[in-house]
């Protein structure tokens, strides 16, 4: 079974031979991105679908439904099944609780909804990854930002489609500063890249609150990705 946790470079027998794999980015903490118009995708009757059945399904969760749908990223790949031409949209339905905001991911095929999933979680940034693990499906990165008290923090988690539906195959921190809050010690940041297997690797690098430069701090290293709990709930998709 393959270890979605561990980094090896290039194995022993291969001293003095350069690894013939280049690595892959997976997502860089220094860099914060701009959210995207998405405002026409939002329009589109697939993801039109897919709000609705968001809609009801948290609705039917939380007493207290507050409403606020925005398409947050777009993504293309082939993500359920092999050989296909598919988007991923992440969609936002509701900010509330600011801790866990009711999010979703429609996955849609032409004008075709093909798979519909809501999770919790704080997610505004989404990127494809090249079938890392050669079952012929893309992986996504999600990247979210929270900030509280002049702390802010960023992470990434990396999601796919398996044999019981999309699971999280891990996270990384990727991001921490406390520059606006008292006490400051400024900003670390990684740069995570990986390679087929997969295997993911990190640069760290640090800034401080006086300076946007940021610095090299050591070589690059092995990165375990944590284990994510985030559980994604199938949506009924017509």
């Amino acid at each position: 079974m393959r270890n979605w946790f561990t980094f090896a470079v290039c194995s022993l027998a291969l001293v003095g031979m350069a690894c013939a794999q280049e690595s892959i980015e997976v997502a860089d903490g220094r860099a914060a991105g701009d959210l995207p118009d998405l405002s026409a995708w939002a329009a589109r009757p697939a993801v039109q679908q897919a709000f609705g059945a968001a809609r009801a399904y948290w609705k039917g969760k939380d007493a207290g439904y507050e409403e606020d749908v925005r398409v947050l990223g777009v993504a293309s790949g082939a993500f359920t099944e092999p050989g296909v031409e598919q988007q991923a949209v992440l969609y936002l339905m509701s900010l509330w609780p600011r801790c866990c905001p009711k999010m979703g991911l429609a996955f849609v095929d032409g004008d075709q909804l093909v798979r519909n999933v809501a999770f919790e979680g704080v997610a505004q940034q989404l990127s494809t990854l090249s079938d890392l693990d050669a079952d012929g499906r893309d992986e996504l990165v999600l990247v979210g930002e929270f900030g509280m008290g002049g702390e802010v923090s960023r992470s990434l988690t990396l999601v796919a489609f398996g044999a019981d539906g999309l699971v999280e195959r891990g996270g990384a921190a990727l991001y921490s500063s406390d520059c606006a809050a008292s006490g400051q010690s400024g900003s670390t940041a990684l740069h995570v890249t990986a390679l087929p297997g997969p295997a993911f690797r990190a640069q760290r690098y640090t800034a401080t609150c006086e300076s946007e430069a940021w610095q090299a701090a050591g070589d690059p290293e092995a990165l375990e990705l944590y284990a994510g709990s985030t559980t994604y709930a199938n949506l009924p998709v017509r």
